[in-house]
């Protein structure tokens, strides 16, 4: 649980890891209002605002782009026209209804870590906004606009009042409230099936005497088989649980069968480390311990992003929970593609522990032989028990009883 705990230790000194991109697609005041309430938060416990080219990044698909690539947690990009469309409701040349809103747009991959991109991504976004006001009335254009503010003017007062706001253009909108759980219990979850699984097939082995009696070829194949199906089982099961539970989270068949293969794939590899150690290699007594180690340290490698935990804590990259929720969130999302990392390491713990498994086997058959053949030495050695003679033994008579019998004939002789 230290471990665990330690990667929560002082994030918010780290939230500066985290980097949103911003880009002035108007060129004017708001841009400029956006530009000054970003410097001003600036700090180790607040997001980095970096500021893109709008020759760069000329269009809002293109921010939305870097943002699903993955180099940025999220992005605001202030729409083009949006000052002179504020000015000219201000000062009364337009008569039409001007919406604050379209001013500004966000947006950040809902599905990557929803904790941290709500509260930390979108509500850091929400106060640059909400100061950006202040910073236009106090900058030049905003002192112009109130003074050729036409007050009799409804539309151009509640411009004034509400320069300058936002609108979400979320990248894999989750808004269910069983999102949390993706990243945390749903990783534990699956993996204790397996763990439970595999104590069962080891008891039933050893109890029925199949692991003494069977060719470990035969035992090796008859797991194989049962690894692969029992892994599919819990993977169409978890995979079903999400979807049943979605709400109105916009997915569909094909990120069902994604969703299906991941977990699939996790579920194997899960199988296969825990069936090359459990029982085997890792003795009875001293898998509590291993499991629970091995739970805990998956766990912390995907609850949080690595930006925000220290920098030891990067040795999640090894464990394959990090892994295959990376891999979640592109099947869901399309966007933060990290199978270049992903794949090569879940393979490797894939290849790894297919092959363990075949010296595990053998080493349970081994384990059970020596067991049945130590039971079967005892046996030989134990004392036969003493045989019962079918002859009734009659003891000797004492002298008493002799003279007593002795009397009683010659009474009988006598009264005969």
């Amino acid at each position: 649980m230290s471990y665990l705990f330690g990667a929560t230790f002082e994030q918010g000194k780290r939230t500066h890891a985290l980097k949103i991109l911003a880009v002035d697609l108007d060129g004017g005041a708001i841009g400029s209002a956006i530009v000054g309430a970003s410097k001003s938060f600036q700090a180790a416990n607040f997001p980095t605002i970096e500021f893109g080219s709008a020759s760069k990044y000329s269009t809002p698909a293109a921010v939305k782009n870097a943002v699903c690539k993955g180099d940025y947690w999220g992005a605001i990009y202030i729409n083009e026209g949006a000052s002179a469309k504020l000015a000219s409701v201000i000062n009364g040349t337009s008569t039409s209804t001007y919406n604050a809103a379209d001013s500004v747009t966000y947006t950040y991959n809902q599905a990557r870590y929803p904790a941290i991109a709500d509260s930390t991504i979108n509500s850091n976004i929400q106060k640059v906004v909400g100061a950006s006001r202040a910073f236009y009335y106090q900058s030049p254009n905003g002192t112009a606009a109130l003074r050729s503010l036409n007050t009799t003017n409804p539309a151009a007062i509640a411009a004034y009042l509400n320069p300058i706001s936002s609108t979400p253009d979320l990248i894999g909108a989750q808004t269910q409230a069983s999102r949390v759980f993706f990243n945390t219990v749903n990783i534990i979850v699956p993996t204790l099936a397996q763990f439970f699984y595999i104590l069962a097939l080891n008891g039933i082995g050893m109890s029925s005497g199949l692991l003494a009696k069977m060719r470990v070829r035969d035992v090796w194949l008859i797991r194989f088989a049962i690894g692969k199906i029992y892994g599919f089982l819990t993977a169409v099961t978890v995979t079903g649980y999400l979807w049943a539970f979605r709400e109105n989270w916009a997915v569909g068949g094909p990120e069902f069968g994604k969703t299906l293969l991941v977990f699939w794939l996790y579920m194997d590899v899960q199988w296969q480390v825990l069936e090359s150690l459990i029982g085997s290699f890792v003795p009875m007594q001293l898998i509590p311990f291993f499991f629970l180690t091995w739970m805990l340290t998956n766990v912390a490698s995907s609850v949080f992003p690595f930006e925000i935990i220290a920098g030891f804590y990067r040795i999640g990259y090894a464990f394959p929970a990090h892994e295959v929720y990376s891999l979640l969130v592109q099947a869901w999302t399309g966007c933060a593609d990290q199978t270049r990392v992903a794949l090569p390491v879940l393979f490797s713990w894939w290849l790894v522990g297919h092959v363990g498994s075949v010296f595990s086997t053998r080493k349970r058959c081994a384990d059970a032989a020596a067991i049945v053949a130590a039971g079967a030495a005892a046996a030989a050695k134990a004392p036969a028990p003493a045989q019962q003679d079918d002859t009734v033994s009659i003891p000797p008579r004492s002298a008493s009883t002799e003279v007593t019998l002795q009397s009683d004939e010659e009474q009988v002789r006598n009264e005969k």
